[in-house]
């Protein structure tokens, strides 16, 4: 477009002033020079092409009539345009935002200078059309490019859908749910419908094992707790019944008979946990008045009053498994107990913030670090191996806790302060 309305005019009005010379001398065959220079000046011009001369001293020698033309004379254009003077060859001039294409160079004939030769095209609409052209394509290009942008922002989002479904089912899948999750991909590139193939077999494998071990876990808790049952019965009855042991006979059955006891609680633990993470584990909810539970399991498990300081005010009822809640506060009072300093008595403080029923289990022991308040409550997981073997600690207590609270609809949380001690805090909501 360029070339077509703005290269064009300007090779026009070069090629003008080289065929001039060859012109002028034409005519001369049938005029004197001055009236060829006249005649040719007349023949090469146009409404927006005119020609002039000027000789050295800046005194026109010959010009177009069209010079004379309302056109060219409505405005101060011709004057500031025939005042120019230019050295360069070919060069587009703008007047009062009018655009001139100008081009300047000295001309003779037979030898003789005429002086400087000036021709100037006026090329106002066809700048405005090329203008008018660019901003067009300017806007046409915008718009194509903002379509191409929307069509490559919809494919690609469609081309990423099967990801976020695998991103969504890696966030949501559980331990209970691993055997029912799956991906359903209808149309999605070969490589991610690969990709999902993969991770459902996987998903598949993880369940299988995690059900093998859940079996694993309940069968051996199981078949162990009977025979070391009968085991500890003998044992109990042995020391009971016979009177001829030796001290030493004696002491060795009774630590045989603490750690029979011992594993017992351990795989009595373990069986609650494995069917806890099942879902077997079956719960008698009822409304109760958590004031008066609690109050039973202080006076059941005789902690005697200067080891406990409780603290509890009349709340609203909760609907919860009684036994369950029992032996959820039976395993926080004896951790508490068991880590507290021997002078300071653990609090138990029952209140009712807002819609909520909070219990607290306060103790003032050696706290827990930080970075081990979530892994608390992971099977197995102790804070410190010497200090729990001291204390017979197996690191099921708390998780089990944590299953059995969750599992009645509450919530259990810990803060604690290195030094300070720890609390513990159940929460469940209030019966309306």
């Amino acid at each position: 477009m360029q070339q077509i309305l703005l290269d064009g005019p300007k090779r026009n009005a070069w090629d003008v002033t080289e065929r001039f010379t060859d012109d002028v001398i034409i005519y001369q065959e049938m005029m004197t020079t001055p009236e060829a220079v006249q005649k040719v000046i007349e023949h090469r011009s146009t409404g927006d092409l005119v020609l002039w001369i000027r000789d050295p001293s800046s005194d026109m020698v010959a010009q177009s009539e069209a010079l004379e033309m309302e056109s060219w004379q409505s405005t101060n254009i011709l004057d500031t345009l025939l005042s120019r003077q230019t050295n360069a060859r070919v060069e587009i001039v703008v007047i009062q935002n009018h655009h001139f294409v100008v081009c300047a160079t000295p001309v003779s004939v037979n030898n003789e200078a005429l002086g400087t030769l000036y021709v100037a095209q006026d090329i106002t609409q066809a700048q405005r059309s090329f203008t008018q052209v660019n901003r067009s394509l300017t806007l046409v290009n915008g718009g194509v490019l903002i379509a191409i942008a929307i069509a490559l922002s919809l494919y690609i989002r469609r081309a990423l859908s099967p990801i976020r479904q695998i991103n969504h089912l890696a966030t949501e899948v559980s331990a209970d749910t691993l055997g029912d999750a799956h991906l359903k991909l209808d149309r999605a590139p070969t490589e991610v419908q690969e990709l999902a193939q993969s991770l459902d077999m996987m998903l598949l494998r993880l369940a299988e094992a995690w059900e093998y071990q859940r079996r694993f876990v309940n069968d051996v808790s199981h078949e162990l707790r009977t025979p070391l049952s009968l085991i500890n019965g003998y044992l109990q009855s042995t020391l009971r019944r016979c009177q001829t042991l030796t001290d030493m006979q004696r002491e060795g059955l009774e630590i045989a008979h603490a750690e029979t006891e011992r594993t017992i609680r351990l795989l009595q633990d373990l069986l609650d946990l494995a069917r806890a993470d099942s879902g077997s584990l079956r719960f008698n909810l009822e409304r109760i008045d958590p004031k008066i539970l609690v109050q039973e399991v202080i006076e059941m498990a005789e902690y005697g009053k200067a080891a406990i300081a409780a603290d509890l005010k009349p709340t609203a009822k909760i609907r919860i498994d009684r036994h369950r809640l029992k032996q959820v506060l039976i395993n926080l009072i004896d951790n508490a107990l068991k880590y507290s300093e021997t002078n300071k008595p653990i609090r138990v403080i029952l209140s009712q913030p807002e819609t909520e029923i909070s219990l607290q289990v306060i103790d003032y022991g050696r706290g827990i670090p930080l970075g081990d308040q979530t892994a608390i409550f992971e099977p197995f997981y102790r804070v410190d191996e010497d200090r729990s073997r001291k204390t017979g600690g197996t690191g099921l207590g708390l998780p089990i806790v944590k299953r059995l609270v969750e599992s009645m609809g509450g919530t259990v949380k810990v803060k604690s302060n290195p030094g300070e001690g720890s609390t513990f805090i159940l929460s469940f909501p209030a019966c309306l």
